[in-house]
Formats: C-alpha cells, structure tokens, sequence
C-alpha cells in the first residue's frame, strides 16, 4: 500500500501509575550516536537459529557475525562503533529465558565475552554514551527491570525497584542524561524518561490508553520514536519530553524496530508490507515513509532488530577481558518461558 502523508497529533498529559509481562519479553531498544553512517547490524533468522549479521546501505551481500545452533540476539553498537552488546542464549529457541545473558564482540565478531552470570533473564543491552555503561533488562531482582552495569559487567544496579510491573527495552540518551524505557507500569506498555541514576519520578512521554514500546533515540537527543498500535496496527511514531508526536509509518503490513542512522537522515526498520508474515529490513527518510522505503533485506527467515553504526575512528581492538558478578537472584515464573527475541515466527 502506497503510504500517506505524515501526520501531526498532539499528545495529552502524563500519567503515572504502575502489569507484568514475561521475561524475555525484550524487545530491542538502542541508541544511535551523532556521526557518520556505518554498517547496519541486524538479527535474522535465515539460517535457522537467530544469527547476527552486518548489511550496508545502499545493500551489499550480508555478512554473518555469529555461529553456532544457539540464539544470538538484539545487537546494539558501542559508541565508538568498535563492539557490538547482544543477548545470547545457548538454546536455539531461548527455552528458557533464564538462561539469556548479555555478551559483547569485536566488530567483525571475533573475541565474544560475557558480561551477565545471573539466574534469571539479562537482556537487550544498549550502551551509554561513552561506551562505559550497558543498560539492559533483567528479570534477577524478581520482575523485569531496567538495569545498568559497568562494560565489564561490574557493578548493577536496579534503576526500577519500586516497580512491580514490566520495565523493559531501554535506550540511553546521545546525551547521557536520560533513559528511554516501556513500562506496563500505568496498565499497559508507554515509553518512560528516567534519569541514569534512577532518582526522581519516570516521566510517561506517550500515555496512550493502547501499548508503546521499543524506544530509540534521535541521534541528536531531541525525539524518542518508538511502536505503537494505537491505530490498529504496529505503526512507528516519535515524540518528546513536549508531547509533540508524529507518525512516521502508515501501512497495513507490521512496521516495527526503528533505528536512526547517526546523521539523522534515515530510519531502518522490520517491516512486513511486501511479504505478509515475513520481516525485512528496510530504511526510509527520518521524515517517514511519506516519500517512500527501500528494502535493504529479502531472506525467507525474519530480519529484524537492526542497529546503526557510527563509523569507528580507529581500527576494531580486542576488548578488555570481562569480570561479571556472581549475584544471587530469584527466579520468576516467566524464566522458564521463552526468550521472546529468539522466536522467529
């Protein structure tokens, strides 16, 4: 379907209040650093099992990442654009979710290490600005929580204590002093500003009475898109802290995942509109699909989770050897489900 023009909505107050969701329910969330346009890194299941894989723009042949019959999943970029965070989980359809945890590789995928060692779901990573702090989503302190640890998996910290409900898929701000995240905390999902130490009151910046989820920056700070399917379907919208919201996606198929370029002109994302049932990557102007979209993936398995690189400035190192905790944590019920990024139909 042909798409229609852009529109403006205006958003109404915020409201706070606090449902559960199962764990491993991530869905991905990252942000893209201000820069020049790099590789595309993305999950697909082509293969089989969820692999890790890296496509430019305009496309090249895809180059795989990862290997093994395992899941490897919703893979973020280091702001240096030298290190690639991902969830990982040795059983190939994530049974269960207990058992993901975070890991970090080289750019070309060479030298994986694990950062997380808990029982209980750790997962969809995505990193602050100067690349010394992974934030993720972790279900060891009893429900699903936003939390942030060091690079090396040191020192965690539980962002969302007071909360009883889901709090999931966050996205630290190019700037450093916000963190986008969803929240089933007001009854259903809404997207969440909170500070990177966890003081002060999160702020509900969506407040749709229908789910909003998977936030992502702009690479200059100012908007957060993120999915919603308050139109009937799983569409992409962005708003701010101001309650300005705009639609960027308007089509009957499934629009899902966005992930800026670093120089703010584009958008990729998972999309279903020319193949019904199966997810492509495919990237549009920052402005929307009003002037159209190019497919940058065509696999018979799902694409999706992409995540834009900013161009490294120096060659990819080895990264400094991790050294996880050893926590106690307590299992919830949904641990023993499914890790939902490791589903792929």
């Amino acid at each position: 379907m042909a798409p229609t023009a852009v529109r403006w909505i205006g958003a109404c107050c915020v409201v706070l209040a606090v449902s559960a969701l199962g764990a491993g329910g991530a869905k991905p969330a990252a942000t893209v650093f201000p820069g020049r346009n790099g590789l595309i890194v993305f999950q697909s299941f082509r293969d089989g099992s969820s692999q890790i894989y890296t496509e430019t723009v305009p496309p090249s042949p895809v180059k795989r990442l990862t290997r093994g019959p395992h899941c490897f999943a919703l893979p973020a970029w280091s702001p240096d654009g030298r290190r690639i965070a991902y969830e990982y989980n040795r059983d190939p359809e994530g049974k269960p979710a207990r058992n993901s945890d975070i890991y970090v590789m080289n750019a070309n995928g060479t030298f994986p290490k694990r950062l997380t060692t808990t029982v209980g779901f750790d997962g969809d990573p995505a990193w602050s600005p100067d690349g010394k702090k992974i934030v993720f989503e972790s279900t060891r302190s009893g429900n699903s929580d936003v939390w942030v640890m060091n690079a090396d998996g040191t020192r965690p910290r539980n962002l969302t204590p007071k909360s009883l409900k889901f709090d999931g898929d966050p996205a630290w701000s190019p700037g450093g002093r916000r963190i986008a995240f969803t929240s089933s905390r007001n009854g259903n999902e809404d997207i969440y500003l909170i500070k990177p130490d966890g003081s002060g009151v999160p702020v509900n910046i969506t407040s749709s009475p229908k789910d909003d989820f998977d936030p992502t920056w702009t690479p200059n700070g100012q908007f957060v898109a993120f999915v919603s399917n308050r139109d009937g379907n799983d569409e992409i919208y962005e708003t701010n802290d101001r309650f300005q919201l705009k639609r960027l996606t308007n089509d009957d198929g499934l629009d899902t995942f966005p992930a800026f370029s670093p120089d703010g002109k584009l958008i990729a994302f998972s999309t279903d509109r020319e193949d019904t049932g199966n997810r492509d990557v495919f990237y549009m102007s920052s402005d929307g699909d009003v002037s159209g979209v190019t497919a940058l993936t065509q696999a018979p398995g799902w694409d999706q989770a992409p995540d834009w690189q900013r161009v490294p400035a120096s060659p990819a190192a080895r990264p400094p050897a991790a050294h996880p905790p050893k926590l106690s944590s307590r299992l919830v019920k949904a641990d023993l489900n499914q890790a939902l990024a490791c589903r792929g139909g």
